[in-house]
């Protein structure tokens, strides 16, 4: 019979985004969802990107910038580097499956922590290499069994700070450590800082800066999350020139949509609302982790804008009780942390709203034991 899809679909399972928030709220008879499951920004987008997507939607009938130019150079005024030193994306997503066309071959090894952010697997499996997969040591990334792991046929190793799911940091100095003993002819590094700006550990580390002298490490950052553009889809790679160059080989001629530059371009010239972001999560960050450690729930220490606490048994019933009063957290077993939820930090108003709800759903619990 005429095969009529790769094979290796079979090893790779369909992402599973869950229902839409319209979908739930009708579902459970609301008017509206609380979805703190997805790390989305409480703030949601400055008033500037609400009015550049208004005054450009008249011209989505034609094609975009295909190289994001003025993004590009706005991206490289603000990170103090050049434009030729930059790729922008349709979310982080299509940046991995761009590195991997353009490095990945069949017979490769692609080295990541696990768990962790799952379309790393998938794009390495779909490119036909081999992933060999570190586990956590506890919430963190083991850099000692990743260097161990390191091969002749390692075209990638893949590192994620703060970790998604478990928000810890890779410190600086055993993140410099092991990219100096990847020796003279090492792979690439990607290093993947979607969470980096709600760090405020100094040791965090800052994958630009350490390009200075490990020149194959590559920087992986998005719009998504400080700047509230997750319905947009704008992520962007930043490495060495000649890297960037190979990536543009694979990239698609439009790949980031007209309204999409022109909002991460306006999210760039608000840095008041940026700030005001990052602030609220700092500031509401220790709050929650406090509040559900006092619940018997504590959670490894976050550097990102969603904590992992472990609820242990009762993780289940909690997250069930929490969906019934319209808010929604992410089961920690679908991210590889079965007895944790993981829950975005959300407002003020917003984190008060789950744990009066957490309470009552413990409550509850309590009563029929």
């Amino acid at each position: 019979m005429r095969r009529l899809w790769r094979s290796v679909l079979d090893r790779v399972a369909p992402y599973d985004a869950g229902k839409s928030l319209e979908a739930l709220a009708r579902e459970l008879g609301t008017e509206s969802v609380l979805r703190l499951s997805s790390n989305e920004n409480p703030v949601g987008p400055s008033p500037r990107v609400i009015e550049a997507i208004r005054r450009e939607a008249p011209r989505a009938h034609l094609y975009p910038d295909g190289g994001c130019t003025e993004l590009r150079q706005a991206l490289a005024a603000w990170l103090g580097i050049s434009a030729d030193s930059i790729v922008v994306g349709n979310g982080a997503d299509e940046l991995l499956a761009m590195l991997a066309r353009a490095a990945f071959e069949p017979g490769d090894e692609v080295l990541m922590p696990h768990p962790a952010f799952e379309p790393y697997g998938t794009e390495a499996t779909l490119s036909g290499a081999t992933v060999v997969t570190s586990p956590l040591k506890g919430y963190d990334q083991d850099l000692d069994d990743m260097l161990r792991r390191v091969t002749p046929r390692t075209t990638c190793v893949i590192l994620c700070t703060p970790h998604n799911p478990t928000a810890t940091i890779i410190r600086n100095a055993p993140l410099e450590r092991f990219l100096t003993a990847l020796g003279d002819d090492p792979p690439l590094v990607l290093l993947d800082e979607a969470y980096r700006d709600f760090c405020d550990d100094p040791d965090a580390p800052d994958g630009i800066a350490l390009q200075r002298r490990f020149p194959t490490l590559i920087s992986l950052r998005t719009f998504s999350k400080i700047a509230g553009l997750a319905g947009m889809g704008v992520g962007y790679t930043i490495a060495q020139p000649e890297h960037i160059e190979r990536l543009n080989r694979v990239r698609a001629p439009f790949n980031v949509n007209r309204l999409a530059q022109v909002a991460a371009v306006a999210a760039l010239a608000d840095p008041e609302h940026l700030e005001r972001t990052r602030t609220l999560v700092l500031a509401e960050r220790p709050r929650l982790e406090a509040a559900l450690a006092q619940r018997g729930a504590p959670s490894p220490p976050s550097q990102a804008n969603f904590i992992l606490p472990k609820v242990g048994e009762r993780a289940d019933a909690v997250r069930a009780a929490l969906l019934k009063a319209g808010i929604l957290v992410r089961d920690g077993a679908g991210v590889g942390f079965p007895g944790h939820l993981r829950i975005a930090i959300g407002t003020a108003e917003q984190n008060r709203r789950l744990l009066d709800a957490w309470d009552a759903a413990v409550c509850r619990s309590t009563a029929r034991a």
